[in-house]
């Protein structure tokens, strides 16, 4: 079992690396999917807007989730 501190450290870490995707995305107009596909703003809007959405809400949300815990 890992303590809360080093429990806290991995979250900020993921949810860390969860943003640089978000905003690497943002950047290039283009974001990794899960199946290791590039969704380009160009060919698929929605599906991009959502993928960045989801990289980006779930980093600020896991830091937030840590500042409470």
């Amino acid at each position: 079992m890992c303590s809360l501190p080093v429990i806290m450290i991995l979250i900020i870490i993921v949810c860390g690396i969860l943003l640089w995707f978000g905003i690497d995305g943002l950047r290039k107009n283009r974001v990794k999917d899960d199946g290791g596909e590039f969704i380009c703003l160009e060919k698929s809007p929605v599906n991009y807007w959502v993928t960045v959405s989801i990289y980006i809400g779930l980093g600020i949300g896991g830091i937030i989730f840590c500042f409470f815990l």
